[in-house]
């Protein structure tokens, strides 16, 4: 039986798609909902830590704008604009002013005021403040705007800090990013511009905003402005024309989109294998969107654990269930297996194998029953092997008996015809042939070997020559490599009383017999007799061949044996011969005719491997 079809492979093969599909569907649910949780709790709390800071980050703004508007509180600032460089009282109020700008508000860097009306520069930075005459402000792009054209107030995205053209105050000063609060001051309640004002910012602040965001190692946040520009990333530098990823530009500008006309558009997009959630500022005069990258590994990094738990507990719960799979099984099929060890030995002829199975299931109350059904069959066969012996037994002794009447008067009418002749010495051989020939029939003895079948058949035939005289030729040819082959005893010699029964009284001239033996290529034994008597007629030989044929064909001696009277010999030849047979190896017996005259006996025995 195929392992593929044995109850243990089957009963392993359903516990572990039993327990195999459950925990894996289990598994997948709850890392598919875990996932959404997370991403919804993720987004959830993103999206309020990034407006907090949304709103921290407009108020940092708003604190600087406010700032700012010290050029309007300051009722001598506006005048003293159009004084300078002349007047140093001026001069020195203005300073003051925009120190008082500065320590308002602790990220500046440096301050520059440019003046229209006195065409006058200014640069308020450590450790001392510089001033030129210019008749324009530094950059055209950012202080020649007229009024109709910008805004008074914006704030210029991030960008490598510079000197206004004016020298540096020390070679080794680096630069850095800032970010710059522009505002135009005009004479109000006219629009007429006096100056400009821009305030270069640190970007500490903000950083220290955006720090609480974040996890660096992990995570990356981003402030951009309505052009993408990036004002600030974490934990890298920017060069000031830094911008999101293609792809994230193209879905925050959709998703800004989506909003409407909002200031304070807020949401969230998946790409390039990330979570980005974004909140917009929401100020007239600094348009930033603050923006958080969390990619997904992060983002469903509890799930994954989660996950992985699950798949520990469901691999230690497939193992447990292997293991009792395996017990549970052993013990089911174990008993089968060795009832089937039992089947085979009892198949290959060991009917009385000890079967000793105690288990107390179903499989230990058939094991029992298997074991008196085998005791049964036991003694019924015993019962009729006993029979089959002793009837064997009886056929053997019945046939045997009918050898010895006919020959035994033919040898003491030769021995009396001797004795007549005063022959004494010739009628003590004779006298000892004949004891050793009845000594060989009268042995308690089945199976003899073909050396011992031979030199009885020579013992006879000796006999018979003191019978026939000159008138007798006798021809013995036994291959050695033959003469141990086992065969029934009693075989050769009625083949050869055949001759002397129906040929050698009516034999013109001399009598011829030769025997002879081989071993063929298939592990077989033919031995050959031949004579020279007259043949067997057509009709008697056929129907000898056909009661051969019969014989033969059939696992038993023949269902119809030929009259009684005619062919006592080979009748007793072949019952003999299947009695003592193996079952698959039953002796063949083969009579014909010879040209011009004589018969031929073959007969075929098994002599084993």
């Amino acid at each position: 039986m195929s392992k593929y079809y044995s109850i243990r492979t089957k009963l392993i093969a359903f516990m572990l798609i039993a327990t195999t599909l459950p925990l894996l569907a289990s598994i997948s649910m709850t890392f598919i909902q875990t996932k959404t949780a997370l991403r919804e709790q993720a987004v959830a709390e993103n999206k309020r830590l990034i407006y907090q800071a949304s709103t921290n980050l407009n108020n940092y703004v708003d604190n600087v704008a406010r700032a700012s508007l010290a050029v309007y509180s300051d009722p001598n600032f506006l005048r003293n604009l159009a004084k300078i460089p002349g007047d140093y009282r001026a001069v020195a109020e203005v300073y003051t002013t925009l120190q008082t700008i500065r320590s308002a508000v602790p990220d500046v860097f440096q301050l520059y005021l440019h003046s229209f009306a006195a065409n006058q520069s200014t640069l308020i930075m450590s450790p001392f403040p510089k001033r030129e005459e210019r008749k324009q402000a530094y950059s055209d792009s950012l202080h020649g705007k007229t009024g109709g054209e910008s805004p008074d107030i914006w704030v210029e995205s991030a960008h490598t800090s510079h000197t206004y053209g004016f020298k540096a105050a020390s070679a080794d000063d680096p630069a850095r990013t800032v970010i710059t609060l522009h505002r135009v001051i005009k004479d109000v309640p006219s629009t007429e511009r006096l100056g400009v004002l821009a305030i270069d910012l640190n970007m500490d602040t903000i950083a220290a905003i955006c720090s609480r965001l974040y996890d660096p190692e992990k995570e990356q946040i981003y402030v951009v402005d309505g052009q993408n520009q990036i004002i600030y990333q974490g934990h890298s530098d920017i060069s000031g024309t830094d911008q999101l990823r293609q792809e994230a530009t193209t879905e925050l500008n959709i998703a800004r989109a989506g909003t409407g006309t909002s200031p304070t558009a807020a949401g969230h997009f998946e790409q390039e294998h990330s979570m980005y959630v974004y909140q917009q500022m929401g100020s007239t005069f600094a348009d930033w969107t603050i923006v958080k990258q969390i990619p997904n590994e992060t983002l469903y990094a509890r799930a994954t654990t989660l996950t992985w738990n699950n798949a520990m507990i469901a691999i230690a719960a497939l193992l447990l269930v292997i293991v009792a799979t395996l017990f549970i099984s052993i013990r089911i099929t174990g008993p089968l297996k060795q009832l089937m060890r039992y089947m085979n030995q009892i198949q290959a002829g060991r009917l009385h194998v000890d079967i000793r199975l105690t288990s107390r299931d179903e499989i230990g109350v058939l094991a029992r029953h298997f074991r008196d059904m085998m005791d049964t069959v036991n003694n019924l066969i015993l019962r009729e092997y006993r029979l089959e012996i002793a009837n064997k037994t009886n056929q053997l002794k019945a046939l045997q008996a009918q050898i010895h009447p006919h020959f035994l008067y033919n040898t003491l009418q030769s021995i009396g015809t001797l004795a007549l002749q005063h022959q004494g010495q010739r009628v003590y051989v004779l006298l000892s042939s004949l004891s050793k020939m009845l000594r060989y029939s009268m042995r308690d003895q089945t199976c003899v070997t073909l050396r011992e079948e031979a030199e009885h058949a020579r013992l006879y035939l000796e006999l018979q020559q003191e019978r026939f005289g000159d008138r007798l030729e006798v021809q013995l040819d036994f291959a050695d490599d033959t003469l141990r082959t086992e065969m029934p005893r009693m075989t050769l010699q009625p083949l050869i009383e055949n001759y002397f029964k129906h040929g050698a009284d009516v034999q013109p001239g001399k009598g011829y017999i030769r025997i002879s033996s081989r071993r063929t290529s298939d592990h077989w034994v033919e031995i050959q007799l031949e004579n020279n008597g007259p043949p067997i007629p057509e009709d008697k030989l056929s129907e000898i061949q056909g009661w051969l044929s019969l014989v033969h064909s059939s696992f038993g001696p023949a269902a119809h044996d030929p009259e009684q009277s005619e062919s006592i010999g080979l009748r007793n030849v072949m019952r003999r011969l299947q009695l003592n047979s193996p079952p698959d190896h039953t002796a063949m017996l083969d009579i014909s005719n010879m040209e011009p005259n004589g018969v031929m006996i073959r007969l075929k025995i098994y002599a084993g491997e």
